[in-house]
């Protein structure tokens, strides 16, 4: 085999013929492949998955997005070369877009998949649930907690021993807060679904039977006991009209509702009924309360509507409230599992669960990206040296400083931070190629103080810290999504050149070409002649036949008789009176001399974008018409014939053919300048 031949079969003469240049743009060669990523995604997917496209139409557009792409990659280089891409409006919009997009690579997809599914799931129901809360603060020493335990567990089994849930629930409020008045049903939260409650509650009501009791369920706020009441199928929002009759006892007003009760059965409409109702916000409106949500209705109303169809009422029931009487206007199936999922993800930005998504990526990436937590790591011990029994471990970090120097004030945003005030700055902190030190962790904690009940100070950095520690992983996973997910990467530099590409445009074509007078007056002397009004798609560069007239409305024909106006401006017209001067001379023809009833108004108008003139009234002269007790006069006054536009009139039509005559004489330029070779061999051999 000759030299020659081994030449062509070397991998890199193989991937040359497999993958040829197609063009080459400032010394950057773009190969077949490259190219036919983009026209593909632009243009040529519709075409060719459409069968019925003729080859000489794919054809066309494949030589048309070659000079285009041509054209956009020159100006590419050159928005470069100028610093386009450096910007600050410019980075600032690429900032917020690629955080957009990064926000789905920057959780745990599984745990989110499983979250979101969950709440659908929750949704199909809702719930009526009681508690009994024994607060607690979240920083809450050991022994405080494992107290404030051993008291509800002491509640929880009365009750399972036969007390009454709200007897407990009131006696434990009474202790709480003496003096403060008790409700018959203390705890009682009503309905509620998912996303309503802490998480930590939802689950625990959720894995729960009707009238069953949880186990303590720590939240935020402390202890809780729960007891389910009811669980109804969820229908959604619901549109729902009442009538209330307000009462504390239900052996008063029971007459009052049983005979507004009666005048619906007898057909009086629900709306007129609603009118007696003590209800002042929604009487006067029917009862309407549209778009209700369980959790904001009484129980009782739940209880009753379920059984309800569209367009039903119910039988009088009685509350703590009182009387009522509801109608069922419409209800709300649960939307589709695919509709729901960005709500979830809206409500999930204020809610736990949202942090328990993060909170898995975090802890992967922790161990993908090797994080080491030098609070957590113990000091090496000497080679041969053993560690004592019952000796303490040494950490090679310690946050003791910040112990002591983050105040209270620090937990209700009111600490004022400063550098000077760690002295033992020393590395806590190691994500990839980045250390982070205790000063780092300071500057956080006075960057990100929130107004909240105050905690102690150990527990409120270590709270921080952990925070902290989630925050800069994110930070460099964050950083690393170019180099790991190279579809990102390509969406974002797509964005990028976008946004380069439109910026280019206006600095380089649109805004040149708007403050070129000059430029745009010699384009517009030269346009101009080529146009004629016999030709339909030149239309818009001409005016039709106009004419100057004057207006004139006459409210009441009693003032003055139509013959004896038309005759007065008709002296008006071939005396060159102005439109305010034929206004005076019909005042001073009335027999009482009343402004308001004559207004006049001058106006141009163009044949055909009018309907004012019959088409034979395109001359000199009045036409008077009635106008409901008056009549209407129009005086022409002079009849133009058609004829070119001026240069400001027809600007809008002459700017986009001035900016595409630059920006083609621009995209010249650059195609010498960055010296621009199309292989148009190579082209002519592409098929799709």
């Amino acid at each position: 085999m000759t030299a020659l031949a081994i030449a062509a079969l070397s991998p890199l003469a193989l991937r040359a013929q497999n993958d040829p240049v197609v063009m080459e743009v400032a010394g950057k060669k773009i190969t077949k492949s490259e190219f036919m990523k983009e026209f593909m995604t632009s243009v040529g997917d519709r075409l060719a998955k459409n069968p019925q496209t003729p080859a000489a139409e794919k054809r066309q557009a494949l030589d048309e997005y070659v000079e285009l792409f041509a054209n956009f990659r020159a100006k590419l280089a050159d928005a470069y070369a100028l610093g386009f891409d450096t910007m600050a409006a410019l980075r600032e919009e690429l900032g917020t877009y690629r955080a957009e997009l990064a926000a789905p690579y920057l959780i745990d997809s599984v745990a989110l998949d499983r979250i979101l599914h969950e709440a659908y799931e929750r949704n199909h129901y809702s719930l009526h649930a009681a508690h009994i809360l024994l607060p607690l603060a979240p920083d809450a020493s050991a022994e405080d907690s494992a107290k404030t335990y051993d008291e509800i567990m002491e509640l929880r089994n009365r009750i399972m021993k036969g007390e009454d849930f709200f007897a407990v629930s009131g006696e434990t409020v009474a202790k709480q807060k003496p003096g403060a008045p008790v409700r018959p049903r203390e705890g009682d939260l009503g309905y509620f679904t998912a996303f309503d409650m802490v998480y930590p509650f939802e689950n625990a009501a959720y894995s729960l039977k009707v009238g069953e009791v949880s186990m303590p369920v720590r939240t935020r706020y402390g202890y809780h006991l729960i007891k389910i009441l009811d669980k109804v199928q969820m229908t959604g929002k619901c549109d729902m009209a009442h009538i209330w009759l307000s009462s504390q006892d239900s052996n008063l007003r029971r007459d009052e509702i049983e005979t507004l009760y009666k005048r619906l059965e007898r057909g009086v409409d629900f709306a007129t009924v609603a009118l007696s109702s003590d209800d002042h916000t929604t009487r006067s409106n029917g009862g309407l309360m549209p778009d209700a949500t369980l959790s904001h209705l009484p129980p009782e109303y739940v209880e009753v509507a379920q059984y309800l169809k569209d367009g039903e009422y119910s039988r009088p029931f009685f509350t703590q409230y009182g009387w009522h009487i509801i109608k069922l206007i419409r209800h709300d199936t649960l939307a589709p599992y695919e509709d729901m999922v960005p709500y979830y993800k809206q409500r999930m930005s204020r809610d736990q669960r949202g942090d328990d998504s993060r909170r898995a990526f975090t802890r992967s990436c922790r161990e993908r990206y090797k994080v080491i937590d030098l609070t957590q790591t113990p000091v090496e011990q000497p080679k041969g040296k053993k560690r004592k029994k019952n000796e303490p471990v040494t950490m090679q970090a310690s946050l003791q400083e910040l112990y002591s120097i983050v105040p209270v004030e620090a937990t209700r945003n009111g600490w004022k931070y400063n550098d000077t005030m760690v002295s033992d700055v020393q590395p806590i902190l190691i994500v990839g190629d980045r250390t982070y030190n205790t000063r780092d962790l300071a500057r956080y904690i006075a960057k990100h103080q929130k107004a909240g009940r105050p905690l102690k100070s150990e527990y409120f950095v270590n709270l921080r810290y952990g925070e902290f520690i989630d925050s800069v992983v994110l930070v460099y996973a964050d950083s690393q999504l170019e180099a790991e997910h190279p579809d990102f990467a390509a969406i974002v530099d797509e964005y990028r050149r976008g946004l380069m590409i439109f910026n280019y445009n206006n600095e380089m074509v649109w805004k040149k070409t708007l403050h070129d007078s000059a430029g745009f007056a010699n384009f517009y002397a030269r346009e101009s002649l080529s146009k004629r009004m016999d030709r339909p798609e030149d239309s818009v560069y001409f005016w039709h036949k106009r004419a100057r007239i004057v207006n004139i409305v006459v409210v009441d024909s009693a003032c003055l008789a139509p013959a004896k106006a038309a005759k007065i401006l008709n002296k008006a017209l071939k005396k060159d009176k102005s439109s305010l001067e034929m206004k005076e001379m019909l005042l001073s023809a009335m027999v009482a001399r009343v402004p308001s009833m004559v207004s006049v108004e001058p106006d141009l108008i163009e044949y055909g974008r009018q309907s004012f003139l019959a088409d034979d009234q395109w001359a000199k002269g009045v036409y008077m018409s009635p106008n409901g007790k008056g009549y209407r006069a129009i005086v022409v006054e002079d009849v133009m014939p058609a004829m070119l536009k001026e240069q400001m009139a027809a600007r809008g039509y002459y700017l986009n053919a001035y900016q595409n005559e630059v920006e083609q004489q621009h995209n010249a330029e650059l195609r010498k300048k960055y010296n621009v070779k199309i292989n148009y061999d190579v082209v002519k051999q592409i098929k799709y």
